[in-house]
């Protein structure tokens, strides 16, 4: 008798999805598409730091300052609410690369 084989469905967040999908378009060279997806991923989940430093360094890349400084400063004081000091302070050093006469 042959096995069946039962192929076990992933199921993948849509946030997981659209940093996914973003990760492509950045491969790909279209920044600003993946720029956009990020943001949608960071707007649906507030509470995400990792997607906000995600987002606030893809702003970065495509010279949007204003806006990364902002993500990566809400992504510093998720990390500090959820007391990830050392997370924090790698988010901060991001930040002060950004824009390095604020001190974050």
């Amino acid at each position: 008798m042959a096995r069946r084989v039962v192929e076990e469905t992933v199921l993948e967040t849509r946030d997981a999805a659209l940093c996914r999908r973003a990760f492509r378009f950045r491969r790909r060279g279209d920044d600003r598409r993946a720029m956009l997806l990020l943001r949608e991923a960071a707007y649906e989940n507030e509470h995400d730091a990792k997607i906000w430093t995600l987002y606030g360094v893809q702003c970065a890349r495509v010279g949007r300052a204003d806006v990364a400084q902002k993500a990566l400063s809400h992504a510093v004081w998720l990390r500090e609410r959820q007391n990830e000091t050392r997370k924090a302070f790698v988010t901060r050093g991001l930040l002060s690369r950004l824009v390095p006469d604020v001190a974050a």
